[in-house]
């Protein structure tokens, strides 16, 4: 097995009488982006929830560093180093954009709830720590002007912003991201775009589930294809626009005369 990577292999997955994995297979490396795409429906959030330990997989395997992490709860995938972003975003939102992303850094505390309350050097030191690494986050995600309001006051891009944020404030080794440009402006595309590619710049290994083929052909690598749960295509952005069957199942008409 190869080490540094974020694998499926071959995950089959069975809900009922209903298949929603066949088979499928996807890598991710280390400081590189790969896409995911399919239309709604195809397995794409199957398998992001079976690489992060919301779901088993019926058979197949998943592994990181080629130790098999299939049947790991999310909390212990997260210590693992993977980290992930939701379809529907999951944060609190009676709680400040900066308290949300502080929250991802909840798997690197080292110290227990008592030596806080006891203000234990360590502890305070460690406090320290985390809210430094929470205001670079803010500071790269440019979110300095609003980061002190309630969530539930914030347009959903910038709870898409947070999110982001909040997983990137991880450390994670790698980054699962599940259509993290879905109702983001323009502006908020860019930095968010800057962003992904930064964490790739870092060595940072990057899944994105996108619908916005632009950013895919702008930010991945290779992207691979999914239909009905299986595997169709796998190779570059340029090859998937190019590929009859990809347009014809997900890229559709416009981009047929795109690449007429």
């Amino acid at each position: 097995m190869k080490n540094g990577l974020l694998e499926a292999r071959d995950v089959r997955m069975v809900f009922g009488g209903v298949i929603a994995l066949d088979g499928a297979s996807i890598s991710v490396q280390p400081g590189r982006i790969t896409g995911l795409i399919g239309r709604n429906g195809s397995g794409k959030s199957t398998l992001f929830n079976c690489l992060t330990g919301f779901l088993a997989p019926t058979t197949g395997s998943i592994t990181l560093d080629g130790v098999e992490i299939s049947g790991l709860p999310p909390h212990r995938v997260v210590r693992a180093g993977i980290a992930r972003t939701f379809q529907t975003p999951r944060i609190d939102f009676q709680t400040t954009a900066r308290e949300a992303v502080l929250c991802g850094l909840f798997p690197q505390l080292r110290h227990g709830f008592i030596a806080s309350l006891l203000g234990l050097p360590g502890a305070l030191a460690e406090e320290r720590d985390l809210h430094g690494k929470v205001d670079a986050v803010i500071a790269r995600m440019r979110m300095e002007a609003w980061s002190a309001s309630q969530a539930s006051k914030l347009s959903m891009g910038r709870v898409r912003t947070v999110e982001v944020a909040r997983a990137i404030a991880a450390d994670a080794r790698f980054l699962l991201l599940d259509e993290p440009a879905a109702g983001i402006g323009k502006d908020e595309l860019k930095v968010l775009a800057e962003e992904i590619r930064g964490l790739a710049d870092r060595g940072i290994g990057v899944l994105l589930v996108e619908h916005n083929f632009s950013l895919i052909r702008m930010l991945c690598e290779e992207v691979t294809v999914l239909d009905a749960g299986a595997v169709i295509f796998r190779g570059t952005p340029e090859g998937a626009r190019r590929d009859e069957r990809v347009m014809q199942l997900y890229l559709g008409a416009a981009a047929a005369g795109e690449a007429a």
